[in-house]
């Protein structure tokens, strides 16, 4: 009857330890970096445009321009077309767009003339969620 009991309070004991174990990290950086959206003055340094290249009127093309002093990436595009129906596309891996740089991503079978809107969701990394984007993968 004890049995049930002993087993619940081995694997509760386990999970605690295990969570422990991944709150812990010899290896990890003191700096930590958050992904966060932008500033409204942030947003005035990025572009989006959106359209379709000369004679191809089925894939909607998206140019990045990030104007910032540190690297952006984008995740996913959303078109809303005039018909009512919406069309995302999720960028894997994201859309990576350094620093003073331009990018194109784009969405197949948004046909000419049929767009309303659109958005892209992007973000950058920040030290301590703070201060300038930065790469996290690059030291110092």
């Amino acid at each position: 009857m004890h049995k049930p009991l002993f087993s619940l309070l081995i694997l509760a004991s386990g999970l605690a330890l295990q969570s422990l174990a991944w709150a812990w990290n010899p290896f990890a950086s003191t700096d930590e970096f958050q992904e966060v959206t932008f500033s409204a003055a942030e947003l005035t340094q990025i572009q989006v445009q959106a359209g379709w290249a000369k004679g191809e009127d089925h894939t909607l093309l998206f140019e990045v321009h990030n104007g910032l002093k540190g690297p952006i990436q984008c995740a996913s595009a959303q078109v809303d077309l005039q018909d009512g129906k919406h069309i995302s596309k999720g960028f894997t891996p994201k859309l990576f767009v350094p620093a003073q740089s331009t990018r194109n991503a784009s969405i197949p079978q948004v046909h000419k003339g049929s767009m309303k809107s659109y958005a892209m969701s992007c973000s950058c990394f920040k030290k301590q969620g703070k201060g300038e984007c930065v790469n996290p993968l690059r030291k110092g």
